[in-house]
């Protein structure tokens, strides 16, 4: 009996990728109802302790029409697959910090 060989970190995004293929289904990512996209005041304040004061409750409401403005305007430009990210965080160990 043979015995496959790979190591944990292998073992691992192999089993990443088949559930990520397993749950895509081949289905394309449907976009948000925009029923659900927008949230109102009334059902932003339904969950807080406290009802915002009208000033707030106007600055909140601008404050997510510019972040969805923002999206839409992500959104219209749609990436390849296989797109690497912008930048790459690479923590530095206490170590190697220069002061």
């Amino acid at each position: 009996m043979s015995r496959l060989e790979f190591t944990r970190r292998e073992f691992s995004l192999m089993l990443m990728t088949s559930t990520f293929a397993l749950s895509a289904g081949g289905k394309a990512q449907e976009p948000v109802p925009e029923s659900t996209a927008r949230p109102s005041v009334d059902a932003i304040n339904a969950w807080l302790p406290q009802p915002m004061p009208d000033q707030q409750a106007g600055t909140v409401a601008q404050a997510i029409k510019s972040l969805q403005e923002t999206a839409k305007a992500l959104r219209a430009h749609p990436l390849p697959e296989g797109s690497e990210p912008a930048f790459t965080f690479h923590p530095v160990s206490a170590g190697k910090r220069r002061r």
